[in-house]
């Protein structure tokens, strides 16, 4: 991977490749660094919750035996021991 950070003054830019990156993919992006500073910001600053978020895939039948689950598990694991 090469990442570099340039002030470009002109409105083209010449890129020289690696001979390892001839004949693959490649991806180039560009951004201004203070714009993607300020959605790091705005994701670290984010107050939203995901509680509930996966609800709908939970079988509800089970949810009253998660609480010793674990602790179910773990007893059943090792007390052949």
């Amino acid at each position: 991977m090469i990442r570099e950070m340039i002030r470009p003054q002109y409105t083209s830019l010449n890129i020289s490749i690696p001979t390892s990156y001839i004949d693959r993919d490649i991806e180039i992006i560009m951004f201004p660094v203070d714009e993607k500073n300020m959605d790091e910001k705005k994701l670290s600053t984010s107050n939203k919750s995901l509680k509930g978020v996966f609800s709908s895939y939970a079988n509800k039948s089970l949810v009253d035996l998660e609480e010793d689950a674990w602790k179910q598990h773990i007893i059943e694991k090792y007390s052949n021991d």
